[in-house]
């Protein structure tokens, strides 16, 4: 069973470091969830990921800021944190966030992408509520029994 907190435990840091691929999940306008894969940076309290104001995720967080990510270990699936909480949305005039999620994920030191008028936002995630397996000590230390990775 998952453990959780408001705070990023600190043996899931590995996780929020790498190339890994979150999903962003916000509220639309109707109700229902609309669920994005995303590219992010942490600076070792906040997620942040970068959109445009003509993206749905964008409107979605304008209207209503909850937001949920589950980012899974590019080296293990079955390991994963989940973060719920309120997103703060702060324009990227200059492109330097979007800029730097470049370089983490393209190895470019300008991200190559956008269309002629796209306006950059930076999102910021500010978590009220963070669960992880393997947090919970009698949860095998998070590690995946052997009999679920044989096929």
């Amino acid at each position: 069973m998952a453990k959780s907190t408001r705070e990023i435990p600190e043996a899931y840091h590995d996780i929020l470091e790498s190339k890994c691929f979150p999903h962003v999940a916000t509220i639309r306008p109707d109700g229902m969830i609309s669920n994005n894969p995303i590219c992010m940076l942490w600076d070792g309290k906040h997620v942040r990921f970068s959109t445009t104001k003509s993206r749905m995720k964008y409107h979605n967080l304008v209207a209503d800021d909850r937001v949920a990510l589950s980012i899974p270990d590019p080296a293990n699936i079955w390991r994963y944190i989940e973060i719920r909480g309120r997103a703060t949305l702060e324009d990227d005039v200059d492109r330097s966030f979007i800029n730097q999620v470049a370089r983490k994920y393209m190895n470019q030191d300008e991200y190559p992408f956008d269309r002629p008028g796209d306006e950059r936002v930076t999102v910021t995630i500010h978590p009220q509520q963070v669960s992880a397996e393997g947090v919970n000590p009698d949860y095998n230390d998070g590690k995946i029994p052997e009999d679920w990775t044989k096929g």
